[in-house]
């Protein structure tokens, strides 16, 4: 009996170890791998940068900022004769982890200093995923007087004060189905662990029920129709010609195509956020940046 008892103990002894480094596994579905810098984002050399600190875990986290001015163009869109400037990120190649027809988990965390100033009636994206060809996002979250989650077809999602949003880091799981039929929940939204938005209904366009679209997440800093900052606290040049646009979701107005050829009396502040331990993947146990850390996965770096 006494040999029995010191064999098992020494199983236990020998098995313990290999439990703990199960635990500890990493999960290797950082978006890191599949992600470059958007060609449209502006030249300033503080743009983008991983930086050791604030970390929501781990030994670095990724940096982005725009001042007034900063704006970018490439082959086909031009930033700074469309009222716009931006900084992201965006997923290369296309459909690399948002599928046409499928369904992914996002899982990050976000911080939003509290020195951030909302651009009222202009727009701060702060994650989006496009289609090919459509100039509308599939979705986006906006983060100006009244933070919103906008879907392609126009329905809307409430997701608390600006002030709930900045000066910590915050947990965000989000799920998003890109389909258009046979799901029970096409969309979610979590905010440290809350349900803030669910959707049980597609939002993809009609359009791509014929054709798989090419689709890319992008994340950072993506500010558009910033003349509207411009003229409500400042003044308006008189030499200054009105913009709009069409789109799919109907037409957008403001002051100005060009706002940074002009002097308004005042800037656009300047905005610097912060992402950490992004990840993408097909269950939420291995995006949720607190389910991972309870299980004790390490950081994405």
């Amino acid at each position: 009996m006494r040999l029995i008892v010191l064999g098992i103990l020494s199983f236990c002894l020998w098995l313990e170890p290999r439990i703990a480094d199960a635990k500890e596994r990493p999960i290797r579905n950082s978006v890191q791998r599949n992600v470059k810098l958007e060609d449209l984002s502006h030249r300033q050399r503080y743009r983008y940068a991983k930086v050791s600190g604030p970390t929501r875990r781990g030994e670095r986290a990724e940096r982005f900022e725009i001042r007034h001015g900063d704006c970018g163009r490439s082959s086909g869109w031009n930033d700074c004769e469309t009222d716009r400037g931006r900084v992201e990120v965006k997923e290369r190649p296309k459909n690399a982890f948002s599928k046409p027809g499928k369904g992914v988990w996002y899982g990050y965390s976000i911080l939003i200093p509290n020195d951030f100033v909302s651009l009222g009636r202009a727009n701060t994206l702060l994650g989006q995923v496009k289609a090919e060809g459509w100039s509308m996002p599939m979705w986006h979250l906006t983060y100006n007087d009244s933070p919103y989650l906008h879907y392609a077809d126009g329905k809307t999602c409430k997701i608390g004060s600006l002030a709930s949003w900045k000066g910590r880091w915050i947990d965000v799981t989000i799920y998003a189905h890109y389909g258009h039929a046979g799901e029970d929940v096409y969309f979610q939204l979590y905010k440290d662990g809350k349900l803030l938005c669910q959707r049980k209904s597609p939002f993809m366009p009609a359009e791509f029920r014929k054709r798989k679209p090419k689709l890319g997440l992008k994340y950072g800093l993506y500010n558009s129709f910033v003349s509207r900052y411009l003229a409500r606290h400042g003044r308006t040049p008189a030499e200054v010609t009105a913009y709009a646009q069409s789109h799919e979701g109907g037409r957008s107005k403001s002051p100005s195509p060009t706002p940074f050829k002009y002097n308004w009396g005042v800037e656009l502040p300047t905005h610097v956020v912060y992402y950490d331990e992004f990840r993408a993947g097909a269950r939420r146990e291995d995006v949720d940046v607190r389910m991972l850390e309870a299980r004790g996965v390490p950081a994405v770096d």
